[in-house]
């Protein structure tokens, strides 16, 4: 049975390319959007004839809003929702600025507004197989990424680093939770390749590319029991058989990565669960998406 907006109250900020996948998600998950909101009124009022939803004006009566607009906005747009005491799910990335971040983390702490980021990867069935393999981050030796592809019309505000090398620094954090005590990295804003080096001397290798035709998003990751290989866009992955010399798939249950994290959202402001990326652990990588970037300003 759908969620009624009673119940959940969720309003779409945003009816882009990325809103309009929101959209799209919440129609997936059964769940019913309270309204969409959009600077362009012909843009809201095309998602909103498409997806069946009102046009709202007023963000003052709605619960919790997904905030999908140009990176430099969120800060401005969520910051008084979530003093209100209005749920956000932010998409990635965060916020332009440290003192941005922190004023949104502020915001909800203040208040008791659950905050999310749209880190959508952590989402991806090949992801969670990945942490239910039961990783220790003491045993992972080694990570390499690339997510490489065509310019999308979707992102022109930002580098390449906070658009898609971003998701992988996430996950790469989050598989090893320790201070990164060196960046190295070369590359332009459309094209940029990392090296991060953790305090135990466990080297991470990024490369985050939209000026390339072939499309790949993969992550290799080193532990002494041997490699785990996964393929984001095929939802697979591969690990250590009993030889540890070869591979195996591991089981990967089929889903919409955007429509569990809204569920994941609205389960959040049930009290279900904490958000599985709060604004902390988004901070956490927009400083090092900022080293990467004052890294490839110095190369």
């Amino acid at each position: 049975m759908p969620l009624k907006p009673a119940q959940v109250n969720l309003a779409v900020v945003g009816a882009g390319i990325m809103g309009r996948n929101h959209l799209r998600a919440a129609k997936v998950a059964g769940i019913e959007i309270a309204g969409v909101m959009d600077a362009d009124a012909d843009h809201a009022h095309a998602a909103a004839a498409e997806f069946g939803c009102p046009v709202v004006a007023d963000l003052r009566n709605i619960g919790a809003v997904i905030i999908a607009i140009p990176t430099a906005a969120h800060a401005a747009t969520a910051l008084p929702l979530l003093q209100a005491g209005i749920h956000c799910l932010v998409e990635k990335p965060f916020a332009p600025s440290e003192a941005e971040c922190k004023a949104l983390i502020d915001a909800s702490r203040t208040a008791g507004a659950i905050l999310q980021v749209g880190h959508v990867e952590r989402f991806n069935p090949a992801v969670e197989a990945l942490f239910a393999q039961g990783v220790s981050p003491t045993d992972v030796t080694r990570m390499t990424t690339r997510r490489t592809g065509p310019a999308s019309a979707r992102v022109a505000d930002v580098s390449v680093v906070a658009d898609l090398m971003v998701h992988d620094l996430d996950i790469v954090l989050a598989l090893k939770p320790l201070p990164v005590t060196r960046v190295k990295a070369t590359g332009n804003r459309d094209h940029a390749e990392a090296e991060l080096t953790f305090a135990d001397e466990t080297r991470a290798i990024l490369v985050a590319s939209r000026a390339v035709a072939d499309r790949h998003r993969d992550l290799v990751v080193k532990t002494g029991g041997g490699d785990y290989r996964l393929d984001f866009i095929a939802k697979s992955l591969l690990r250590p058989a009993r030889s540890a010399r070869e591979l195996e798939p591991a089981t990967v249950f089929t889903g919409d990565a955007l429509s569990a994290q809204l569920k994941h959202f609205i389960a959040s402001i049930r009290g279900a669960h904490p958000p599985r990326v709060t604004g902390e652990i988004a901070l956490n990588v927009m400083k090092l998406v900022w080293r990467i970037e004052a890294a490839l300003g110095q190369s």
